[in-house]
């Protein structure tokens, strides 16, 4: 699926998305809430190949309304992944010591292995720098290949 993410000012984006099925689907969400989320969502599902997250979700054939806010169906695989990329974000931001990331996660039962937490931040990183160096009408381009 490949997902464009167009900045439309610095505090509105346009996704859109394009599945293998050639469907398309666009929204315009407000960034500081939703971006950096979004990316962590990404970055994780990515790297742990776990495909029954948002954006495998969006690959499905799901839509953004039926996985935002109320309708959200919060299939236990949804739960457990929003469980992961939380503190994943929380470390990003500085929130949680990253030597602190397992008592977070230790509640599923679930081990994240300190190199795949590193390629994680790493990567959200890279991706927010792009994001930030973008002008106003440009576009990031990511790629869901789960």
């Amino acid at each position: 699926m490949k997902i464009e993410i167009k900045k439309k000012t610095q505090f509105q984006s346009e996704y859109t998305i394009t599945r293998k099925d050639k469907s398309i689907e666009l929204i315009n969400l407000e960034t500081k809430t939703y971006f950096l989320h979004d990316i962590c969502h990404f970055v994780v599902e990515k790297n742990l190949q776990y495909s029954k997250g948002f954006w495998g979700m969006l690959s499905q054939g799901h839509s953004f309304k039926e996985l935002f806010g109320k309708d959200n169906p919060q299939t236990n695989e949804l739960r457990f992944i929003e469980q992961i990329v939380g503190p994943v974000q929380s470390v990003y931001w500085g929130h949680i010591p990253k030597q602190n990331f397992d008592e977070y996660i230790r509640h599923l039962d679930f081990i994240m292995t300190e190199n795949i937490l590193n390629s994680c931040l790493d990567e959200i990183n890279s991706i927010m720098e792009n994001w930030r160096q973008l002008s106003v009408g440009e576009q990031l381009i990511i790629e869901w290949k789960i």
